[in-house]
């Protein structure tokens, strides 16, 4: 059995055997430091996506949440533009759809089933879902009486797809009832 060590030799032997000319031994190198690069780089990104995913979420969860039964009643109370009902105030951004969500002391949130989605009209395709012409899942959750909970962000169109993938990348929502990793239109 090797160990970490041996392994360690062993690669550098394989980039740089005793006996190199120079031109070998520069091109080695030169594969060595992109190769170290590359590896950075990677770790890097997955920081930053990293980060990117808690802060969505956070700034999520910050937002009011709202019950199914809720968002149903208040779809309509006001004509357009009088700034009343979700029907009234519709806006680009992204949302959250959380099925039997639990709360625990610490504001962490775990859930049945979540379903993440984006639109230009964030309000109308919320409803969408809730009254059965989305996703068939989040309907059939809300025909069956389970508690569901929505939760909806503002953002620019421009980033609605980032703002997506990094939700369902948060909620782990490709385990539930998102079949892809989101931001598949082109804005």
């Amino acid at each position: 059995m090797s160990t970490p060590i041996d392994t360690l030799r062993y690669v550098w032997e394989a980039f740089f055997p005793a006996h190199q000319t120079p031109g070998q031994r520069a091109y080695n190198t030169a594969m060595l430091v992109l190769f170290a690069l590359t590896a950075a780089a990677l770790v890097w990104m997955a920081i930053r996506t990293g980060r990117r995913q808690r802060e969505v979420r956070r700034t999520l969860m910050e937002a009011a949440p709202v019950s199914a039964e809720e968002f149903l009643e208040n779809w309509r109370i006001g004509r357009r533009g009088s700034g009343l009902g979700y029907g009234a105030t519709d806006e680009a951004g992204c949302y959250v759809i959380l099925t039997n969500p639990v709360y625990d002391g610490s504001g962490d949130v775990s859930y049945e089933a979540v379903y993440v989605g984006q639109s230009i009209h964030v309000a109308q395709r919320v409803m969408a879902h809730l009254t059965g012409h989305g996703n068939g899942d989040v309907y059939a959750d809300v025909r069956a009486g389970k508690p569901v909970e929505v939760r909806m962000v503002r953002c620019a169109p421009a980033d609605l797809n980032a703002t997506e993938r990094s939700l369902i990348a948060a909620f782990d929502a490709t385990r539930s009832y998102n079949r892809t990793r989101g931001g598949s239109k082109a804005r």
